[in-house]
């Protein structure tokens, strides 16, 4: 709690300094306001082996959420941006368990996403202070396929809660959101700093704790790196992220995504471990964009997922998965279809698979 305390005060002494100075050199313009969101909703499908169920709920692989922003131009090109960002707390599927799938809200302080201030310069970067992305938040997430709010690397996002059956029927303890991970960063109360970008090169650092959730006393401390940049009609995008934490395992994830522009054709790797523990895995996703309809581009996707060590050694997890998104070009919308087969086995029982449906809509505003 004292570390907590000691992160706070330097954080708050970190704005002051940021914000004096930055005000001062604020150009004459006021600065400018921007309310965003999205509603992002649909009915996900579970096949247990036994029993089925299906359910209205938030997509978490991209919540619904509101946000503001204040933007105010400094002297000689810096900036100074105020975020605030939250979830609406609607019920989310990796939360539904099939036992109870009523959705409704109900709004925790966990649904604060963003309440971030950072000061950018031409020359020397952007400083960040308060809630956000850490790091290595999306270190593990390269992807140029367009369907990302159907399917991702993060495959458990769609059926986290649901609860895998043995081989005979009965329900187990473990869950599907146990038996995968994509080590990906996350965000925290942090100070943050990312390097400008230098032929396509950039770098950052942060050092933060969570305070939204309670029992957990670690310090972290992300480092991560990308580069991106276009070779003719290639798009190249490489991440590599390190998260040290002071009384658990390192993580390490990187990722990298290619897309060919004239065909469409894309293709996304990523993978990640615990430093000194167990749980690694390896992720692919093949992705096509085509443009048949006036109306807006269509993607399509189909991605697999390899797990080693989750839940106990010596297990294993896979994961297939397809996907659409239509988007709608007038609408600023985007719908989708993403169908999920999970398996998981360790040496000491047989479980059944899980096949899983999630067809719906994300609209953005």
């Amino acid at each position: 709690m004292k570390i907590k305390q000691q992160l706070g005060t330097v954080t708050v002494a970190a704005l002051g300094l940021a914000v004096v100075p930055a005000l001062a050199q604020a150009q004459s313009a006021g600065p400018v306001w921007d309310f965003y969101g999205q509603l992002n909703l649909g009915v996900v499908s579970v096949d247990d082996g036994v029993d089925s169920n299906s359910a209205f709920t938030d997509n978490d692989n991209s919540n619904s959420r509101i946000g503001l922003t204040m933007t105010q131009a400094l002297q000689n090109g810096s900036e100074l941006k105020l975020t605030l960002e939250t979830g609406l707390g609607l019920t989310g599927s990796s939360s539904l368990n099939g036992q109870d799938n009523d959705f409704d809200g109900e709004y925790r302080r966990t649904e604060l996403r963003k309440l971030d201030l950072s000061y950018r310069t031409p020359t020397m970067g952007t400083f960040s202070f308060g809630q956000g992305s850490t790091s290595t938040d999306g270190s593990a997430e390269a992807d140029f396929s367009g369907t990302g709010v159907a399917a991702y690397v993060g495959i458990s996002d769609i059926a986290g809660g649901q609860s895998l059956r043995f081989a005979d029927g009965t329900l187990s303890a473990v869950s599907i959101g146990n038996t995968n991970s994509s080590f990906d960063g996350s965000r925290r109360l942090r100070v943050r700093y990312d390097t400008p970008v230098f032929s396509g090169f950039s770098a950052s650092v942060s050092a933060g704790q969570e305070v939204l959730k309670s029992g957990d006393d670690n310090d972290y401390y992300d480092i991560g790196t990308r580069y991106a940049n276009d070779y003719g009609d290639y798009k190249v995008d490489a991440r590599l992220g390190y998260s040290f934490r002071d009384s658990t395992n390192d993580l390490v994830m990187g990722s990298t995504a290619v897309l060919h522009e004239p065909t469409g054709l894309s293709l996304a790797v990523s993978a990640g471990r615990r430093v000194g523990g167990e749980g690694d895995y390896a992720y692919i996703k093949a992705g096509l964009t085509r443009d048949y309809l006036a109306i807006g581009s269509t993607w399509f996707s189909i991605d697999y997922y390899d797990g080693n060590d989750f839940v106990v050694a010596g297990s294993s997890t896979s994961s297939v998965g397809v996907a659409v998104v239509q988007r709608l070009d007038q609408y600023n919308t985007e719908l989708f279809a993403t169908h999920r087969t999970y398996e998981f086995d360790s040496a000491s029982a047989s479980y059944q698979d899980m096949d899983v449906t999630f067809v719906g809509a994300r609209w953005k505003f």
